[in-house]
């Protein structure tokens, strides 16, 4: 593969990443943009319930005073005021006068007078008390206006605008039973107040909430015959009724909740408002995303984001090792072209010489024979082990592994191995330590050796001694079958690349001794199908290989 084609399958592998990783940020985005809102919104509906809750517990605290004292008979006789919410209780006369009812606070009346003084915008005291006594009217008419239209919410239940619905129903559900709940308790005292006080004929209303120069108060209308004699009320202590109401919810549900004057239905926070007392609920936090909901989310981002950068490297290893073994089989289809091209040629030549009889010396006809057997071996064993190795790579070659003595297996091969040194000059020795047993494929450790003793041929021709050494002998477990040659060696940083397959290109193979780069690798591989190991070694001098297979036991 060129080098332009290279780059280009490189480019087209970026862009593929970039897509990819560009589609996993935006997903993660999207996806923890969508979580946070989902974790938003539960905090949302969580604080919506515990705001409704809480209205619930204090509107029935509420609820209870208002109740109390609507069962309440106002009588003119010294009691006492045995509720600590309660500042005074008193009634104003048409007159406009103020006078406390049961045992007087003298304080308490005292600061009373200033706080009626301060509303002179609506007429007399007797007045301002009608109106705020209708303005009470207008809030338990609101509450039952509120109850009649109120609808049942829409949407999800996390969404803001449902729980503003369901905030309004709630309240109108409370503002209804407490409704019902304080008409009962008047209706009970307007039977109670008659029997009390035939003589005057006399029938009292309920009383109704409401804010008097920033003061809460319970005041109720009294009349006799249909007209309005007098208004009773109820002075409530606002910091106690507040600390109270606040008490109910501030352990476990609002701690941080206030309460604030409720003017209008038209103000903002009317679904906060109670449905009992004319107060709004401040709750005193608001919604925040939890950050442990994301918890699973992000667990599974990161695995999805774990196999994408997995998914990536392996795709960029495998057009990796895709390129690279084109690149090997380029290089080996080189190889092989230029080491067949160089004998053929030499058949060519000399056989036409001979055919001719362009050659009548015998000894230069004996000459070009040999040189014809010669060439003819070379390419009879680069074709041995390119088929060796091809049935290595289809897993096909099987090996019986057998006990053999090395003594005997190395004098075997000696004349083969020497008739190939005497071809580059070179003389082989053979030093077996007696009764060296090993546990190997014969035909196997044979290819493997002739390969190193070719090897040693090529490339350590001319050295001086011009020998080459095998030796067997006994290392631990295993017996090594060492070839040590005195040439030139090999560079450390280089050992393990020659046991590269095809490592050799065109180029190369045309430059260095002939040979495809094949001999080592498929040396190697055989070691191991025998549970061996082959590897280069340095020496003083020259190259050694060693070829390391399993000891035979002992019986």
């Amino acid at each position: 593969m060129n080098n332009r084609s290279s780059i280009g399958v490189w480019v087209a592998m970026l862009v593929c990443a970039a897509l990819i990783i560009g589609a996993m940020a935006w997903l993660t985005r999207s996806v923890m943009a969508a979580e946070a809102e989902r974790s938003l919104a539960e905090s949302r509906a969580d604080l919506e319930e515990r705001i409704r809750l809480s209205l619930w517990r204090m509107d029935t605290v509420a609820a209870a005073l208002t109740i109390e004292e609507n069962q309440r008979v106002i009588s003119p006789e010294p009691t006492v005021l045995e509720n600590p919410l309660i500042r005074l209780r008193f009634r104003i006369g048409a007159d406009g006068n103020a006078t406390p009812v049961g045992d007087p606070d003298v304080e308490a009346l005292k600061e009373l007078t200033p706080i009626l003084a301060s509303t002179q915008q609506f007429g007399s005291e007797f007045q301002m008390l009608c109106q705020a006594v209708h303005a009470g009217n207008d809030f338990w008419g609101a509450n039952q206006d509120l109850a009649k239209n109120a609808k049942n919410p829409e949407g999800p239940r996390q969404s803001y605008g449902y729980q503003q619905e369901l905030n309004v129903k709630e309240r109108a559900v409370r503002g209804q039973v407490f409704n019902n709940a304080v008409s009962k308790a008047g209706l009970a005292q307007q039977v109670a107040v008659p029997e009390a006080t035939a003589a005057l004929e006399a029938s009292t209303g309920a009383f109704q909430p409401a804010w008097v120069g920033g003061e809460p108060f319970l005041l109720r209308q009294v009349r006799s015959a249909g007209l309005l004699m007098s208004i009773e009320g109820v002075w409530i202590d606002v910091e106690a009724f507040r600390r109270t109401l606040l008490k109910e919810v501030e352990e476990d549900l609002l701690p941080h909740a206030t309460l604030e004057p409720f003017v209008s239905e038209n103000d903002r926070g009317a679904a906060m408002a109670l449905a009992s007392f004319p107060w709004r609920l401040v709750p005193g936090e608001t919604a925040v995303a939890n950050p442990s909901l994301r918890g699973p989310v992000q667990a599974s981002l990161t695995v999805g984001w774990l196999a994408v950068v997995v998914a990536l490297l392996a795709g960029f290893a495998l057009v990796r090792g895709v390129m690279r073994l084109s690149e090997r089989r380029a290089s080996f289809v080189s190889a092989v072209t230029h080491e067949l091209r160089t004998p053929l040629t030499t058949f060519r030549l000399y056989s036409d010489m001979l055919e001719s009889g362009a050659v009548t010396d015998e000894t230069k006809r004996s000459g070009y024979f040999r040189t014809l057997r010669r060439e003819a071996d070379r390419l009879s064993h680069l074709v041995e082990n390119v088929l060796a190795f091809s049935r290595i790579e289809r897993r096909s070659a099987k090996r019986e592994l057998v006990e053999l003595e090395a003594g005997p297996l190395l004098d075997g091969m000696r004349e083969r191995f020497e008739e190939r040194l005497a071809g580059a000059g070179m003389k082989l020795a053979i030093d077996c330590e007696p009764g060296t047993r090993l546990v190997g494929d014969a035909t196997a450790i044979e290819h493997v050796l002739f390969n190193l003793i070719d090897n040693a041929a090529k490339y350590a021709a001319g050295s001086d001694p011009a020998r080459i050494d095998l030796s067997a002998k006994q290392a631990g477990d295993q017996i090594e079958l060492a070839v040590a040659d005195h040439g030139p060696g090999i560079p450390a940083r280089e050992r393990n690349g020659v046991f590269r397959a095809f490592h050799k290109s065109a180029q190369a193979a045309a430059e260095s001794q002939p040979g495809v780069g094949l001999g080592l690798a498929l040396s190697r591989r055989l070691a191991r199908g025998m549970h061996g190991e082959l590897e280069c070694r340095g020496g003083s001098d020259g190259a050694i290989f060693v070829l390391a297979l399993p000891a035979a036991q002992e019986a």
